[in-house]
């Protein structure tokens, strides 16, 4: 398989056949295949400031990085630096995947959690720039203000809007670039990413406050978004049906994190 290149928040990501998913590069650097080894340029302020031709290697470890640099700004609720606790979820969940023990297809985890982060940022460069953003993203970004709304109802709306809104588009797009048909395999990691969140929405006591940890359990179903992977996949040669059900799925998770995040201040 050829080299795979995206931006990500300002940053040019290459991965290759080499490069994909083995150990991390030196900081700062990496190989393309076919390209000199570049140096990335000092970083100054948020991911979304990073300079042209910075290289790094699409790996849940790059990803982590890029997240990692936005987390100050998110934190505070600057526009263009994502929600800080949704930074923080996402973050934990890509970690947790790297750490995690091979009972599951290494590889379709490493792609899927990557494309779970890519899209998120994309949410936020997007809505930096005023540019169209999925209505779920565009009110978790848009209503995420560190001095008044409780950040468990943020971290949760997140939560959300990445298992029924990301993941689902997320797994057909991985399933395509590696050349699977989604199966078993495909499931058990998918079971496994909603799992990692639900877990860390257990973790966080304010969450687990607002809904109860078997409430985090009703919302986070492991078996829907496998079901709704399963129908894209279904639909994913008819765009005009394909696009309905995307659109679908957006005005859902929008409205949830709408109800969650409208009318709850501290």
């Amino acid at each position: 398989m050829g080299a795979m290149t995206a931006e990500v928040n300002g940053l040019r990501v290459i991965a290759g056949s080499a490069a994909r998913w083995g150990a991390p590069r030196p900081a700062g650097r990496t190989r393309a295949t076919g390209a000199a080894e570049t140096p990335a340029p000092e970083h100054r302020g948020s991911a979304l400031g990073g300079r042209e031709g910075a290289l790094e290697p699409v790996t849940p470890d790059a990803m982590v990085h890029v997240l990692s640099r936005l987390q100050p700004g998110a934190d505070a609720g600057r526009r263009g630096d994502g929600a800080g606790p949704v930074n923080r979820l996402l973050t934990g969940v890509v970690e947790a995947t790297v750490e995690a023990e091979a009972t599951v297809d290494a590889e379709f985890v490493a792609v899927l959690v990557t494309e779970l982060a890519r899209r998120y940022l994309r949410a936020v460069s997007c809505y930096a720039r005023g540019a169209t953003v999925p209505r779920a993203w565009r009110e978790v970004l848009g209503r995420w203000d560190p001095e008044n709304i409780d950040p468990a109802r943020i971290t949760l709306a997140g939560g959300l809007t990445i298992v029924g809104h990301d993941l689902p588009s997320a797994v057909v797009s991985t399933c395509t670039l590696l050349g699977r048909t989604p199966g078993p395999a495909e499931r058990a990691a998918v079971q496994m990413i909603v799992g990692l969140i639900a877990d860390r929405l257990r973790d966080d006591a304010a969450v687990v406050a607002l809904l109860g940890s078997d409430g985090v359990g009703v919302l986070l179903s492991r078996h829907d978004a496998w079901r709704q992977a399963e129908h894209l996949w279904a639909v994913r040669g008819r765009p005009s049906e394909a696009e309905e059900e995307r659109a679908a799925m957006d005005w859902r998770a929008g409205l949830v994190a709408r109800g969650l995040l409208a009318t709850h201040l501290r």
